[in-house]
């Protein structure tokens, strides 16, 4: 079963960026992640010596497109496809009696110690040291179905964080069910494994999918998992970490503020309670950290299987829809998508199939086939050529959005879907090189760069 390690050990030196000296976690590594992001450079950051921890903290990893494709194993640009096929291709986790390497040191009760991790504090107003790279395993307490999450988690002891849910996702519903019952709920928080369950575990999918499954799917292979040692959850058997515990029950402190994927900190919080029954790890274990806030591998990871999903859901209705692009300039409120118009009408019908299928989307922008909704000077040229303001905008107020845009009121946001693809009877032309011209100049370049 192939590991982080394994993933790590392939990844070309080119893309790695090691730190050797001692390194403080507390704000240095996301300074320099968020530097080497404002010069276009998305290299996995290694820090080999975390000051007053053992191993090796990782981050970075999902900060780019071409490597996210690599982890679900195809050429860049083929994310949408591989993730569409794997969600039609399900491969069921296996539970194995086998040693499982995450296994290999237990800590239980008041030995387990979660100070003793090398967790980070990111930004200057965050409450403390922050888990928001622990992937939550729990199971729906009537069906036994797995769901897995990300939830920011802040330490408080070394048997206790201070935890906030997603008010409307389903590790939150399966709290309220169990609450119900005056029953804790059983949660494993899993740090460190094969890349491709991160990807899964960032999904949104019906509460009745496994996320396992679709790792399984993109990884070819079942993932292999093992039974925890206090609780019963099964957890990958590859991963370097899992922290067991549980949800308490009808238990609430005050927790953040913390970083937040809009750029903001936020003290809007569930302010739930996680109580540690036990560490599991490997003897040499890697750290994988995501830099939160408004950070390229933060909003990259937890967008792309929306864009997949939707992509895959929109081009249903708009059969010549050719590429969907939700803008880090956005966080997760502003989409571009492309297609080839064939009537008027059909932007405005797509927009707003668009906003419909993803309640984040708040503003979006329609442009022809030629126009790369990657590259946001292109989209911006569009609206500069192609859109009337007073014939191409149209806006719907006060529909259901996500809470934690500060501009947000009572949970709800004006939808703002602009035209920019040309009118069907458009003079201009757009102006163009021969290609033998543009091949010559790209060689140019390249005998250069050598």
């Amino acid at each position: 079963m192939p590991s982080l390690a394994d993933f790590l050990k392939d990844l070309p030196d080119s893309e790695k960026l090691v730190l050797s000296g001692t390194t403080d976690l507390d704000f240095l590594p996301t300074a320099l992640v968020l530097e080497l992001e404002a010069k276009k450079r998305f290299p996995v950051v290694v820090v080999e010596r975390p000051d007053g921890f053992e191993g090796p903290v990782v981050m970075n990893l999902f900060a780019d497109r071409a490597r996210i494709a690599r982890i679900a194993g195809v050429p860049p640009g083929g994310f949408a496809q591989a993730w569409t096929d794997a969600m039609a291709n399900l491969v069921p986790a296996v539970v194995s009696r086998a040693h499982a390497p995450v296994q290999e040191v237990i800590a239980l009760g008041n030995e387990a110690d979660a100070g003793e991790l090398p967790i980070s504090r990111h930004f200057e107003a965050d409450a403390g040291r922050y888990i928001g790279s622990g992937i939550l395993i729990c199971k729906d307490p009537d069906t036994g179905v797995r769901n897995l999450s990300f939830q920011r988690m802040q330490l408080k002891g070394p048997q206790k964080f201070g935890v906030s849910l997603h008010s409307r996702g389903h590790i939150w519903d399966h709290l309220q069910r169990c609450e119900a019952r005056g029953k804790n709920l059983e949660v494993a928080v899993v740090i460190g494994c094969h890349p491709a369950i991160y990807i899964a575990a960032a999904a949104k999918v019906a509460m009745e999918v496994d996320e396992l499954a679709i790792a399984g799917a993109m990884m070819k292979q079942p993932v292999h998992l093992v039974k925890c040692k206090t609780i019963d959850i099964e957890v990958p058997a590859d991963a370097e970490y899992v922290i067991e515990g549980e949800i308490l029950a009808g238990i609430h402190e005050d927790e953040g503020p913390y970083g937040e994927y809009t750029g903001y900190s936020t003290y809007r919080s569930t302010r739930n309670v996680f109580h540690v029954k036990a560490i599991t790890r490997r003897a040499k274990p890697i750290f994988l950290d995501i830099v939160p806030g408004y950070s390229a591998e933060h909003l990259l990871l937890s967008r792309c299987t929306r864009e997949a999903h939707v992509f895959d859901r929109l081009k249903e209705m708009v059969p010549t829809l050719k590429a969907l692009n939700y803008p880090k300039s956005g966080t997760h409120f502003h989409a571009y998508m492309s297609f080839r118009k064939t009537a008027e009408g059909q932007a405005r019908q797509a927009l707003m199939l668009l906003m419909g299928l993803d309640s984040y989307i708040k503003f979006a922008v329609a442009v022809d086939e030629d126009i790369d909704v990657f590259d946001e000077d292109e989209v911006m040229w569009a609206l500069a050529t192609r859109f009337q303001a007073d014939t191409d905008l149209f806006m719907v107020p006060q529909v259901f959005c996500n809470r934690l845009d500060p501009s947000s009121v009572d949970g709800m946001s004006t939808k703002l879907g602009l035209d920019a693809t040309r009118p069907m009877k458009f003079e201009g032309e757009r102006t163009k090189l021969p290609q033998h011209a543009l091949d010559w100049a790209r060689e140019i370049l390249a005998g250069r760069s050598r």
